[in-house]
């Protein structure tokens, strides 16, 4: 029997998930080491084996796909661990990078910095040339100018080279002949073309994406070199994929040539692990809550599509791919919790992670975290985590929130904790409601997927907040990313640069431009193996009403040929319009910006259950395990009974309050909660009437 390896590095924790196509699954959790990455994979990979009672190289042998969820190009740019980059740009535009089309994030701030240009302006040089709109050559390249900047870059150490010319989206003769010419100057110097990366309209997101592919492809090209070589030492022979930030799966060659992809790889898994245990329970709307040790990142699902956005700031950047709409906020279980100069309380986003991480671990760690103030209130347990496999100490945790916090706020322990407990559930509510009702949405449609070891603590006094009343706790919640990478499918994004005003449309044309990035989608899906009966394609287009600043992108079938013109897609674009942004405007012209196509490479039978070794059989009384003071208000603390939620059977049912402690995740059911095993191995939680 063939099985899948999902691999996810998280800040805090590494997570394993192995899966057989009969649906059977399994699940490890090392701490993380990014300075030791063999011998984080060497252990994981060890856990998995000794489950399955076979050494790691016969482990590996049933393995003939490893998917990969990487934190690196997201690490890279937040820590500024960017190679030194040049780029070559059409004279006259060196400074796109910095106007950033004039705006800033907080524009009413007036002493907001801007951020670190991802170039500086010393190695951002102009080329003599240039393409009109219509692909003319209006001045031929200055390929002396060429030549002179790359021995610049020769000489000041650039390590990657972007080159970005104006309308070469329309016509790349020029980028293409800077290429072939720093090729023979830089040898060994990758250089990324504007045209390639990403060829659309608007010259700071195209400048910008392609500027973050060459800062972030040596970290990462050394990276995916590391991570191949450890797995091929460890007897691995079979295809290795990675998780993009699109939600699909590329391979190596794929973030070789354009790394920006690798951005958010890790968290955009997990909306296609909320997707498949909403569709077990017929939910077809949901938002994921995925808190582990570092950061909570929150994603949504409406209709069974997945959230994407183009053109969105990754850390102040832009980036003009496709990716999956994820918040993330520094709201993990190792998220700091500290006093302000003010005296207001505050959480993260620094985060203790794994060394020394909460001061519970007992690894030297002396702030009080939100993992803290569950021990503290009494939803943890108080000498371990992870099902046993953690030991920590209570009073460490206890001692300090007090220190830390309820000295410096004037109050006792307890009420200190649950400040901390209450305020950090605030900062995720007001991330849920960021890409929800923020984006036209009613929450009361949705349900919550939990994701991450501590998303269960938490999820039901989020839901009170926004008035969500359905939970899903998968077993495998704190490996909800690894899960979803071994399901999620092949992805590729096509698209091209196709303005014109929808009276002016010529639907032949569109007709084109759809059907040669349909060639090409399906040539390179059959180049990976896919069959045709494999292969899906979905039809995308960029609109806005005239003048408008911002786009929304249309889905449409494979099939639409615009026969009747686009009066079906005026119709669709008015509908998401004031879905979006609470109205329409139906008299207004609209502007058609870009094509795109969308290909799905389908693995086979889409997998509809799992199924877990750890299989209980006893009633809820039985399985009270113990019985423990927990507070649901300030300063007040009352007896809950604590449950062994592996010894449960299926159907097994529960009123809150209790903690349910499962063996990667516990799960607090307040007053007024219910709560049911399913066998889909996933817990239901909901608000009776």
């Amino acid at each position: 029997m063939t099985h899948r390896l999902g691999i996810d590095i998280g800040g805090t924790f590494t997570d394993f998930v192995l899966l057989a196509e009969n649906g059977d699954l399994q699940t490890a959790k090392v701490s993380s080491n990014p300075e030791d990455l063999a011998s984080v994979i060497h252990e994981g990979l060890g856990h998995l084996a000794a489950n399955s009672d076979v050494d790691v190289v016969a482990l590996l042998g049933d393995i003939d796909l490893v998917v990969h969820g990487t934190t690196i190009a997201t690490n890279a740019l937040i820590q500024g661990k960017l190679a030194r980059t040049g780029m070559l740009c059409t004279t006259g535009f060196r400074d796109i990078l910095e106007l950033r089309e004039g705006l800033k994030e907080r524009r009413y701030d007036y002493i907001q910095p801007p951020p670190t240009p991802l170039v500086p302006r010393h190695l951002r040089l102009p080329i003599d040339e240039r393409v009109n709109k219509d692909g003319m050559v209006l001045e031929p390249l200055a390929e002396d100018q060429v030549r002179a900047a790359a021995a610049t870059f020769r000489e000041q150490g650039v390590e990657a080279v972007a080159v970005c010319l104006l309308w070469s989206i329309v016509n790349p003769i020029h980028e293409n002949r800077i290429k072939d010419i720093l090729g023979q100057e830089l040898p060994g110097v990758p250089v990324f073309l504007s045209a390639r990366v990403s060829p659309q309209l608007r010259e700071y997101p195209r400048f910008s994406t392609t500027a973050l592919c060459a800062a972030l492809a040596d970290r990462l090209h050394d990276y995916i070199d590391r991570l191949e070589d450890n797995l091929a030492d460890a007897g691995f022979r079979h295809a290795l994929r990675y998780i993009q930030c699109n939600g699909g799966t590329t391979s190596a060659a794929g973030l070789r040539e354009r790394p920006v992809l690798a951005l958010d790889s890790g968290p955009a898994a997990g909306p296609a692990a909320g997707r498949f245990f909403g569709r077990l329970f017929d939910l077809d709307n949901i938002i994921t809550l995925d808190m582990g040790g570092t950061s909570l990142d929150v994603s949504l699902v409406h209709d069974g599509r997945i959230d994407t956005a183009k053109n969105v700031d990754v850390h102040r950047y832009r980036v003009a791919v496709p990716m999956v709409n994820v918040r993330t906020l520094g709201a993990g279980g190792g998220s700091i919790a500290r006093v302000d100069d003010s005296g207001l309380l505050q959480i993260g986003p620094t985060s203790a992670e794994a060394w020394p991480g909460p001061a519970c671990y007992g690894r030297g760690g002396e702030r009080a975290t939100v993992t803290d103030a569950n021990v503290a209130l009494g939803y943890f347990s108080d000498t371990d985590l992870l099902g046993g496999a953690m030991a920590i100490t209570g009073d460490l945790a206890r001692n300090a929130i007090r220190d830390t916090i309820g000295g410096p706020l004037g109050v006792e322990g307890l009420e200190a904790a649950y400040a901390i407990y209450t305020l950090v559930n605030e900062n995720m509510a007001n991330a849920v409601r960021q890409i929800s009702t923020e984006q036209g949405h009613d929450l009361r449609d949705f349900a919550f997927v939990c994701g991450g070891g501590c998303s269960a603590a938490h999820a039901a006094r989020i839901a009170e907040s926004l008035g969500v009343s359905r939970i899903i706790v998968p077993r495998v919640a704190s490996l909800l990313c690894s899960f979803g990478a071994v399901i999620t499918d092949v992805r590729h994004d096509y698209s091209r640069n196709h303005a014109a005003h929808f009276g002016q449309c010529d639907s032949a044309v569109i007709n084109g431009h759809f059907d040669e990035m349909m060639a090409e989608a399906r040539a390179d899906l059959a180049g990976e193996g896919f069959a045709p009966e494999q292969i899906r394609l979905q039809r995308t287009m960029d609109v806005r009403y005239l003048g408008e600043l911002g786009v929304l992108t249309l889905s449409m079938p494979e099939d639409e040929t615009f026969a009747d013109g686009m009066t079906a897609t005026e119709a669709l674009f008015d509908q998401a319009h004031e879905r979006a942004f609470t109205f329409a405007d139906p008299d207004c012209e609209r502007e058609l910006m870009g094509l795109g196509v969308i290909a799905y490479g389908e693995r086979g039978e889409a997998l509809s259950r799992i199924s877990m070794p750890v299989v209980g059989d006893l009633d809820p009384v039985a399985a009270i395990s113990q019985t423990r003071r927990a507070s649901f208000a300030p300063g007040e603390t009352s007896p809950i009974p604590v449950y062994a939620g592996g010894k449960m059977a299926f159907g097994s049912m529960i009123e809150g309050p209790a903690v349910i402690e499962e063996e990667t995740t516990t799960i607090l059911v307040p007053p007024g909660w219910h709560v049911r095993l399913d066998d889909s191995h996933a817990w239901f939680m909901w608000q009776p009437g």
